[in-house]
């Protein structure tokens, strides 16, 4: 009996230790989502951008899956293990995001990929829910939790990250969390059903030195979960609404997942291990004062955006149009002032 306890408390501080960074900083425990030369494992990832429905969530959608591919590209993904399926096409997209294109992207890379390689699916738009199941909204048929589970059971690669960042997310980790599978959900539940900002902070936090709390060069599933569940937050306390999304991390398996991984619910764990992107001299040169003010000024208009759509219904239809098309003008300059500075 006490040599039973003695081996929990021991398991108990290993967690704790992990899940400061401890442990993840010792070569003993590499972390596994970016390519890794050494052991021959490569990363994969896949964006899918939904409908946006309504011109500023068009907008938001697209600018945001094509951020979040180009971050992949510059700091973690090989550009050729980066696909990017939008709703619109356009530079940098590889395909339309129908579902046959998801099915025939994910498909290929289960005949290309290896047990040792890692995989990571990203999900952006509208998600819904009917008491049944959770669906993203893609031109033509909808991509269910279940049909992508299915899917994903075909790829060999053991190590698995999916961050669902869309409304009703929260109802797709029951169905997709796994043993060697990292899932996050921009919401708890599948009734959390407004449009997400989570993404926005995500995204960002792939791009922020101050995301990476333990200072080791990398930034984790866990610390971007964690940076974006705290600027979500502040979000929702800033503009004074009540929030209408929760974040959620599940990585045991076998739990129910938890806004706030710790030892104690022992999720978090495994996403601790998990390097999103890696900090380099290139990466540190991309952020300029002059970067992170347009990143900035862009974050600002985006949430002036959602604002807008929010008071929508107390205010006239001509005024409404009036303030959007400029706030999507000032958005368009902001993108391609940050385009043009980070191809420089």
């Amino acid at each position: 009996m006490a040599h039973g306890v003695t081996m929990l408390n021991v398991i108990r501080s290993l967690a704790r230790l992990a899940m400061t960074g401890i442990l993840a900083c010792a070569a003993a425990a590499p972390s596994f989502a970016t390519d890794d030369m050494q052991s021959g494992a490569s990363a994969y990832s896949v964006v899918i951008s939904g409908l946006g429905g309504d011109p500023e969530y068009e907008k938001l959608i697209q600018g945001w899956g094509k951020d979040l591919s180009s971050v992949l590209k510059k700091n973690a993904v090989a550009e050729d293990h980066v696909f990017w399926l939008a709703a619109k096409k356009e530079q940098g997209v590889n395909a339309e995001s129908r579902l046959d294109e998801i099915v025939k992207t994910i498909d290929a890379l289960a005949a290309r990929l290896q047990p040792q390689d890692a995989l990571q699916i990203f999900l952006i738009g509208h998600g819904s829910f009917d008491e049944y199941d959770y669906r993203l909204g893609l031109p033509g048929p909808d991509l269910t939790a279940g049909r992508l589970n299915e899917l994903l059971s075909r790829i060999r690669a053991e190590r698995q990250v999916i961050v669902n960042m869309t409304s009703s997310s929260g109802a797709s980790v029951p169905v997709l969390k796994r043993k060697g599978r990292v899932v996050i959900a921009s919401t708890s539940v599948g009734r959390e059903r407004n449009f997400t900002a989570f993404p926005r902070y995500f995204i960002g936090a792939l791009r922020d030195l101050a995301a990476d709390a333990d200072k080791n060069q990398e930034i984790s599933a866990l610390e971007a979960f964690r940076y974006a569940t705290r600027e979500v937050a502040r979000y929702f306390e800033s503009s004074k609404r009540i929030a209408t999304e929760h974040a959620m991390l599940a990585d045991r398996g076998d739990g129910e997942g938890a806004r706030d991984p710790s030892p104690e619910n022992g999720e978090g764990l495994l996403a601790a291990t998990v390097a999103l992107v890696r900090l380099g001299e290139g990466r540190a040169a991309a952020d300029t004062p002059e970067t992170r003010s347009l990143r900035e000024k862009k974050r600002g208009i985006e949430e002036k955006i959602e604002a807008l759509k929010y008071n929508k219904a107390s205010m006239l239809s001509e005024e409404y149009s009036q303030q959007l098309e400029k706030l999507l003008i000032d958005l368009a300059k902001a993108e391609q002032q940050l385009d043009s500075l980070e191809k420089k």
